[in-house]
Formats: structure tokens, C-alpha cells, sequence
């Protein structure tokens, strides 16, 4: 588990961008971290694999501060895939077999290799493995990206906005296959979302953010009509349908 204990965190040491934000990342589960623009959601994934340093606070994987982890110590628990990742002149083969350089000493290994060559079978992404990655469409682009992340064999998967510039279908597939990773791999998953749908669908625990803090935190209950008010300014009903909360805005003018 991934534990997030008292996280504050500030570019300036003037203005917090993380203020006192506690969370868990558990094997097996999707953490969906939501809220509107600017509250800290990319932020605090960063801190988590330690792209930025926290100034307050704690992150500790199974009891371990993630301080005293090297680098490639690191790499081989969380996976981290960003808005806007890999270079778009390599080829698919080896934009993946790059999540393989935590466990590479001196040259790449057969059972590196394989582990591509599984990756690729299992995205569906076999006949481009020798295209380069400028040539995808942005549904195939994402999948090789998921790829190189599951070749790092990680523990955790951390995912900033997974589903931009997909249409619906991709976005479907892309978060089915994660949650399929959680629930049958025993991976965490921490996933920043806009889509509240997407993430009531496919996740099963909730981070509401609210002026760089915690508003919420916990199962799909705290997701109600007064808390997306009260976080995103937006009046909705929720309703229910095959047994999955859907959330419907209301008729209702907004100053623009």
C-alpha cells in the first residue's frame, strides 16, 4: 500500500499546492483523484514518485519512506505515466522495452525481450512494433504508453488524465484494461480523471480535491449531488442505472 500521510507541498514556499492532503493507494483497487483545474491533482502524483519533494508530510510504500528508495528501487514499484510522454521519433518495440531500464545491468536480456514481446501481444499492438510512435493514433499511442508502464512490473500504476484526446470507445477500453490490471494483477492504480462517469464506472475509491486539499476521501458514497456542487461549482442529479451511479447536470445557466 501506498500511504499519503499530512502532504503539503509548495513551489514558492508561499502558496501551497498541497495543503495537508492524506490518501492510500491499495493493491487491487482504482483511486480516482478529481476536482477541478489547479487544485494539485497532477502534483500529488508527482510527489508520489518523487518528481517533486514534498515539504510537509509523508509518502511510505509498505511502510517504507519512498526517500530511502534509490531511483531504480523505486522504478520497480510505481509506474508513472504523464499527460504527455515519449519521444514520437521510436519505434513502438522500443519506446515499450524502455520500461524494462530499472532491471537492464549491461544489455537488454532475452526475458526483457520476451516481456516486450508479451506487452505487445497483449495490447494488441504486435503489427506496429516497428512503426514509430508519430505515425498511432492517439487510442494506439496510449496503449503503448500503458505497455512500457507494465513492463516496469510495478506494484503501482499511477495515471495523470489517461483518457485526453480519446474518443468514447478508447476511453472505455483504455480504463477497462486498468481496472482489469488492479482487480486480476493486484496492482494499485491512482488515476486522475475529469470524467466523473468514467471514474464512478471504473473506480472504486474517490479523492475529491478542493482548494489544493482533501474535500473527500473514500468509496463512491462520498460522491453525492452537494459535494460536485461544492467542489466543481456544478449543480447535477445522480441517478442510477444497472446498478452504476450516473451524474446528470441540471438545466441550469452558468455566468460565462
Amino acid at each position: 500500500m501506498i500511504n499519503i500521510d499530512s502532504l503539503s507541498f509548495s513551489f514558492d514556499h508561499a502558496h501551497l499546492v498541497l495543503d495537508n492532503v492524506s490518501c492510500r493507494i491499495e493493491p487491487q483497487h482504482c483511486l480516482a483523484i478529481l476536482g477541478n483545474n489547479g487544485v494539485g491533482k497532477s502534483t500529488l502524483l508527482k510527489c508520489i514518485n518523487r518528481i517533486y519533494h514534498a515539504q510537509q508530510g509523508s509518502i511510505t510504500i509498505n511502510d517504507t519512506d519512498i526517500d530511502t528508495l534509490s531511483k531504480k528501487e523505486l522504478a520497480k514499484q510505481i509506474a508513472y505515466v504523464p499527460q504527455n510522454s515519449l519521444a514520437t521519433h521510436t519505434m513502438v518495440f522500443d519506446a515499450v522495452l524502455l520500461g524494462r531500464k530499472p532491471y537492464i545491468q549491461w544489455d537488454i536480456s532475452k526475458q526483457d525481450k520476451n516481456i516486450v514481446t508479451d506487452l505487445l501481444e497483449k495490447f494488441a499492438l504486435t503489427a506496429y512494433a516497428s512503426r514509430y510512435l508519430n505515425e498511432l493514433s492517439g487510442g494506439e499511442m496510449q496503449k503503448v504508453v500503458l505497455a512500457r508502464a507494465m513492463a516496469q512490473q510495478p506494484q503501482f500504476l499511477l495515471l495523470d488524465e489517461p483518457t485526453n484526446n480519446l474518443d468514447p470507445r478508447n476511453q472505455h477500453e483504455i480504463l477497462q484494461y486498468v481496472q482489469e490490471l488492479a482487480h486480476k494483477q493486484q496492482i494499485g492504480v491512482a488515476i486522475v480523471l475529469h470524467d466523473l462517469n468514467l471514474a464512478l464506472r471504473y473506480c472504486d475509491r474517490f479523492l475529491l480535491m478542493k482548494n489544493s486539499t482533501v474535500y473527500a476521501y473514500g468509496s463512491a458514497e462520498i460522491i453525492t449531488a452537494a459535494a460536485i456542487n461544492e467542489v466543481y461549482g456544478l449543480q447535477v442529479e445522480i441517478i442510477e442505472h444497472r446498478d452504476t451511479k450516473l451524474i446528470v447536470p441540471c438545466d441550469t445557466k452558468y455566468n460565462i
